[in-house]
């Protein structure tokens, strides 16, 4: 355990340390806010409609209006950004040969593998707790979120950005280019995604399946503030599937 936490410590000052941990941090940050703009300005059309339209009224609340809306647009943005953060986390490590002195060392894979990912898995949950600057706003305002609501909300956020990193960490372990890394992990990440969209052409078996997987079905179903256990085992398993993928990847390379 201590070797794990030394790597992801490493990790941690090597993301905070670099000019692309704060690019990516800024990306992040210009983007989300430019759609917490954007979103706050369209629940205020939306409440200024509902005084003259009692029905929606009666249905318009901030949960739903503006808070669960926001935080699938940060899920998405997390989509693009993520790879950019765990594209060099083997990559790099292969490309400079430096990962033989790693599979060399007195540790276990399992070990390296779970200290890069809680290393970038630290990076990503500072740069989602930044977001929590917006709800304060609304709280300032004098409108603060359903706090349950929100959390589960946030959570489901949390846990698509856990899962897209895990994806871009096996993409890292497969190759030394860290753009081709970058976008092997986009690719695999959109696709899992939108899968879920695939269910009408499917048909009923299969649609159940593509639903099953998606990433943005389970993800609706946490950010509605409701927390169901199928939707937790999902993201576990897939990132515990994602993560075991790579340990056999860095395993293969090690017998080489």
């Amino acid at each position: 355990m201590s070797r794990t936490m030394a790597i992801a410590g490493r990790e941690m000052r090597a993301a905070f340390g670099s000019p692309l941990g704060f690019v990516i941090i800024a990306i992040f940050l210009v983007l989300t806010g430019f759609f917490f703009d954007l979103h706050v300005r369209d629940y205020a059309m939306m409440s200024l409609e509902a005084g003259r339209n009692p029905i929606l009224a009666a249905q318009l609340n901030l949960h739903d209006g503006l808070v669960r809306p926001l935080y699938q647009t940060f899920a998405f943005f997390l989509l693009l950004v993520v790879p950019l953060l765990s594209m060099r986390l083997l990559a790099e490590e292969w490309r400079q040969g430096t990962a033989e002195l790693l599979l060399t060392a007195p540790i276990r894979v399992s070990e390296l593998v779970a200290g890069k990912y809680l290393g970038a898995l630290g990076f990503l949950t500072v740069m989602l707790l930044l977001t929590l600057q917006y709800p304060l706003f609304l709280w300032i305002a004098g409108s603060p979120p359903p706090a349950g609501a929100f959390a589960t909300a946030f959570l489901g956020t949390w846990l698509l950005g856990a899962s897209v990193l895990a994806v871009g960490l096996l993409m890292s372990s497969l190759t030394e280019s860290q753009v081709i890394a970058a976008v092997a992990s986009l690719v695999t990440a959109v696709f899992f995604w939108v899968i879920g969209l695939m269910e009408l052409a499917a048909g009923a078996d299969f649609g159940r399946l593509f639903r099953a997987l998606s990433l943005l079905e389970n993800l609706q179903e946490l950010s509605k503030g409701v927390i169901d256990t199928g939707n937790l085992v999902f993201f576990a398993s897939f990132i515990a599937f994602s993560l075991f993928l790579t340990q056999r990847t860095i395993e293969s390379r090690r017998w080489r």
